[in-house]
């Protein structure tokens, strides 16, 4: 049986935000009214690229607010059938 993935430390710090930035960067140039979702990022990173771009796109990281998301969706649609 062969390994998956690949084998070395994952990125971290400056250099690990630069890569996220130059990735952001990107879809915002071709896309620029798209809404981003970090989908299962290190929970040590959730909270700071929210803060670190949420004033300049639209995004949310599903970690921490996809719960909240799912809940209100559900309420808002109650609402709806009820009247």
């Amino acid at each position: 049986m062969q390994d998956l993935g690949l084998r070395q430390p994952r990125i971290e710090g400056e250099e690990y935000l630069s890569i996220i930035d130059e990735f952001i960067e990107a879809v915002l140039t071709r896309w620029p009214k798209a809404i981003v979702q970090f989908e299962d990022f290190q929970m040590k990173w959730a909270f700071k690229t929210l803060k670190r771009y949420r004033e300049r796109f639209c995004m949310f990281n599903d970690d921490v607010q996809v719960t909240a998301g799912v809940a209100l969706a559900g309420l808002l649609g109650t609402v709806r059938e009820q009247g």
